[in-house]
């Protein structure tokens, strides 16, 4: 075997830290500090919300996986702007609270019901996907539904060995 692990290792974080920051600036570009709360679901450890956080955004952040979301607590429980309750935890979709925006970034997976999207309370949705998950699921919903309307799709992060690239999609809601 001549691969080794640091190399990919180093690649995976300048593509992870390149992705994220065109993540955090793509959404600049759309909704400013200060135009409302931001939900993130799907979180994971809270690397995209630190650096919203950074950028002066109230971030409403969800973790569904037990373990993930005890991390996202011990690095940002603390934070003021940062709201976490045991409520935005533990309920996935649909949100009750109404957002500026809500980030569904690389959380969407084949097999989600996307019908859920619809209930999310907010007219702005960030999604970022790998491409295949793009094509293979995302886009055969928006053709058939009309509650979305594709207002923006940008590329995050080029593909690279070993991670697919990342696409994301700005849809506003319908009417």
């Amino acid at each position: 075997m001549t691969d080794t692990l640091a190399a990919p290792d180093a690649d995976g974080s300048r593509y992870e830290a390149d992705r994220l920051d065109a993540t955090a600036a793509w959404v600049a570009r759309h909704r400013p500090p200060g135009s409302g709360a931001l939900a993130e679901l799907g979180a994971r450890d809270g690397a995209l919300t630190g650096r919203l956080l950074r950028a002066g955004y109230t971030v409403h952040a969800a973790e569904p996986d037990p373990a993930l979301r005890q991390r996202l607590l011990s690095a940002f429980g603390r934070r003021t702007r940062l709201r976490l309750s045991a409520a935005d935890l533990a309920a996935p979709p649909p949100v009750r609270r109404r957002f500026g925006a809500v980030l569904l970034i690389e959380a969407l997976k084949a097999g989600h019901d996307l019908e859920l999207l619809h209930a999310l309370r907010t007219d702005l949705l960030f999604v970022a996907l790998a491409p295949p998950t793009l094509d293979g699921c995302l886009r055969p919903w928006l053709s058939t539904q009309q509650g979305w309307l594709l207002v923006e799709e940008i590329d995050l992060a080029a593909a690279c060995r070993p991670a697919p690239g990342s696409r994301g999609v700005l849809l506003r809601r319908a009417g």
